[in-house]
């Protein structure tokens, strides 16, 4: 396995385009286009906005010598389909964009110094493919926003990885919201191994070994128990190490308060809160920040494109909840007291 050399000190990472990417994820991306890849597949980038990964891989592209006539394939909608996505447009850019108008063009500007290093595939991800016979080596996902666009990378780019080699980067993988992408990361716990738990959101998988057909059907229909999903974000916490831990103890908070409701987020919060040590972290805080405007019903209209569509809990996701809520009261409390015994 090559060094991690996005965490040398004077790592590079290729391109600085406006984007809403993290400093770390950059040079992630770059270095892994420029020091790891081999050419033996393409490079993806699924969800690129206004193309700060296409130009950081790109970056890594130009600058790997084993890599000529290599393209990064990118694939965006490129419509400011959110309202989060016309405000950064608006204010990073000074473009008067309106909601639901496409963003194409400041793509193509904000990309034109890597353009011969870029092949662009525009439309709803739904609606496209990816090229028959041909290996993807490395995949960066920060399209997989609702469940379905998440089944449909795991069926039509999963399905493309090379076994020893391929790296996944699954950029949402810390945002509360998208508390499905460790639980299916877990369910594929046979096949990956993680080369890196942290940069900014994202976390960087390697597959080990193939995945079956019918495993990536059953990872994208995603029918899980919430008892699987807490087992598996426990899990994954484990896996992760810290500060990760202290992230997806937020994304489950998110996942009790989709199945169960506001009161039973915000009880969730407190008891994640009163237990994190974390200080002064940009990926905690803006976890935080966003649980002040937790909405269930936005999150499973969001989810499952209607919120009837989602499993109602059973009586044995009640009686997990009851008894997590329990654990996290005790643990709270003791470490609590710990922290106060060393004062």
């Amino acid at each position: 396995m090559p060094t991690k050399s996005w965490l040398a000190p004077d790592a590079h990472a290729g391109s600085y385009a406006l984007g809403m990417l993290g400093l770390e994820e950059r040079k992630l991306l770059y270095q892994l286009a420029c020091g790891w890849y081999s050419g033996a597949g393409a490079i993806v980038d699924l969800g690129t906005f206004c193309g700060a990964s296409s130009c950081c891989l790109a970056a890594g592209l130009r600058d790997n010598p084993r890599a000529p006539g290599q393209r990064v394939h990118t694939y965006d909608c490129f419509i400011a389909s959110e309202p989060y996505l016309v405000d950064f447009i608006r204010t990073q850019f000074g473009e008067p964009i309106e909601l639901g108008q496409s963003f194409a063009a400041i793509f193509l500007r904000a990309t034109a110094e890597f353009a011969d290093y870029i092949q662009v595939h525009e439309g709803n991800l739904l609606e496209q493919s990816w090229q028959p016979k041909v290996p993807i080596e490395i995949l960066f996902v920060d399209v997989a926003k609702t469940l379905a666009l998440s089944g449909k990378v795991l069926t039509e780019f999963f399905s493309h990885l090379i076994p020893g080699k391929s790296i996944v980067i699954q950029q949402d993988f810390y945002h509360p919201t998208a508390f499905y992408l460790p639980v299916i990361m877990d369910f594929l716990r046979d096949h990956f191994t993680i080369i890196e738990p942290c940069r900014d959101w994202s976390v960087a998988f390697r597959l080990e070994k193939p995945i079956s057909p019918e495993t990536l059907r059953a990872a994208s229909m995603y029918q899980f128990s919430f008892v699987r999903q807490q087992a598996a974000l426990f899990r994954m916490m484990r896996r992760v190490g810290q500060p990760g831990r202290e992230y997806l103890r937020i994304s489950r908070c998110a996942a009790v308060g989709t199945y169960f409701g506001e009161h039973h987020f915000r009880s969730a919060l407190a008891a994640a809160t009163r237990r994190s040590r974390i200080q002064n972290d940009a990926v905690w805080s803006n976890g935080l920040a966003w649980c002040k405007d937790f909405n269930a019903t936005r999150i499973r209209t969001r989810l499952y494109g209607n919120p009837s569509l989602m499993p109602l809990p059973g009586p044995l996701d009640r009686a997990s909840l009851i008894i997590s809520a329990m654990w996290d009261a005790v643990a709270a409390h003791l470490e609590q007291s710990t922290r106060g015994s060393r004062r």
